[in-house]
């Protein structure tokens, strides 16, 4: 049940979260004005790096990942759009999603098997469940290799029934090694952020009107 229908079913909104961001970093919301400014920024950049031969892939390639969030639910994504000036480059995006149980229940069911797969408290910070995965895909043609983190926490107020989950995902080349330095520096930048996130007050209820 997306915000929306909640609030017109009468139920609780979601709490909004907040998170620090490593520089350069910006959030944007999992709707279609997020996505055109989002390809706004994209082309803009393309063009004035004099590569206007990639644009319509790179369109292609944000239409398809904000159509993926939006059906899964997602309420957020967060990744670089600011380069130079001494900023670090972190190739990474994280995107934020609602979860709740097929029946209404707790997640516990979930968190078990995922904990069963080999996912851990993230570092000392037991709000968080930390699984990773690597993979390889083939993406226009291309090989690369894809390292996803992702990160469960309950949502205060829902007797862990809804979680927020955050995604992850760092492309490199496909034979990268575990400890390759930048890969490794990318976890540890991503994993430091999320460890930041903190929930907001819920807003109080609108006062009924009087006539």
């Amino acid at each position: 049940m997306d915000q929306s229908l909640r609030a017109a079913l009468g139920a609780d909104r979601d709490p909004e979260f907040a998170m620090m961001l490593p520089e350069g970093w910006i959030r944007l919301d999992a709707d279609d004005a997020a996505r055109d400014e989002l390809l706004e920024r994209v082309r803009a950049r393309l063009m004035a790096a004099h590569r206007p031969d990639l644009w319509a892939a790179a369109r292609a390639s944000v239409t398809e990942a904000f159509a993926a969030l939006q059906q899964s639910r997602g309420v957020a994504v967060m990744l670089q759009v600011d380069g130079g000036d001494g900023i670090p480059f972190i190739p990474a995006s994280v995107t934020a999603a609602m979860q709740s149980a097929p029946d209404g229940g707790s997640l516990d069911d979930l968190v078990t098997a995922l904990i069963t797969r080999g996912a851990t408290p993230l570092g000392g910070d037991t709000r968080f469940i930390r699984e990773e995965s690597r993979e390889t895909r083939t993406e226009g043609g291309v090989r690369l290799g894809v390292t996803t983190v992702r990160y469960l926490t309950p949502v205060p107020g829902t007797g862990r029934r809804r979680a927020l989950l955050l995604t992850a995902v760092m492309p490199h080349e496909p034979d990268t090694p575990e400890d390759d330095p930048l890969l490794s520096a990318t976890r540890f930048a991503v994993d430091a952020h999320v460890s930041t996130l903190r929930w907001l007050p819920r807003p109080a209820p609108a006062a009924a009107e009087t006539s």
